[in-house]
């Protein structure tokens, strides 16, 4: 197996978890970040599961993730989030799930200025990702703050997304 199939199956598998014991529990998440802008299109290596979850509705789900976290959960304010979040690992992949309950932002480098991250899971996209099938954010929503937030990695993810279309 080479190693970027290798890293695929990690992300697979780590995935297959999250969402298996997130809907196992009846917690509402989607799918954002690279692993999103992979499941629309993008191509760029994985490195990490990124979700938004609403912390508030998922206290069992993260009793069962608990031996699994790393950090957090915690709040973090640094140049480009202001929101809580944990990391957990599972079988040396890193897992970040984000609280919606929150008010998760992102910093618009452009205008100066902070946005509320908008996550809508009724809107939500089922999408056979990596062998599971998971919520994902909306294309529409995840190309926005990518172009706001507007690092290089965003704006690579929505021209590769653009591209496909």
């Amino acid at each position: 197996m080479d190693h970027a199939s290798d890293e695929t199956k990690k992300v697979g598998e780590a995935l297959a978890w999250i969402v298996g014991i997130l809907e196992r529990h009846g917690v509402p998440y989607q799918v954002v970040g690279g692993l999103a802008a992979r499941a629309h299109g993008a191509e760029r290596p994985i490195v990490d599961v990124d979700l938004y979850v609403p912390f508030d509705q998922a206290q069992s789900a993260l009793e069962e993730i608990r031996p699994n976290v790393v950090w957090g959960p915690q709040h973090h304010a640094g140049d480009e989030w202001d929101l809580t979040f944990l990391k957990a690992d599972h079988g040396g992949q890193r897992v970040e799930l984000g609280d919606s309950s929150s008010d998760p932002r992102f910093f618009d480098r452009e205008k100066g200025s902070w946005v509320r991250q908008r996550v809508d899971y009724d809107a939500g996209v089922r999408v056979e990702l990596l062998g599971v099938r998971a919520w994902v954010m909306p294309e529409e929503e995840l190309v926005r703050y990518k172009r706001i937030l507007g690092r290089p990695v965003d704006l690579d993810d929505v021209a590769q997304i653009a591209k496909r279309r």
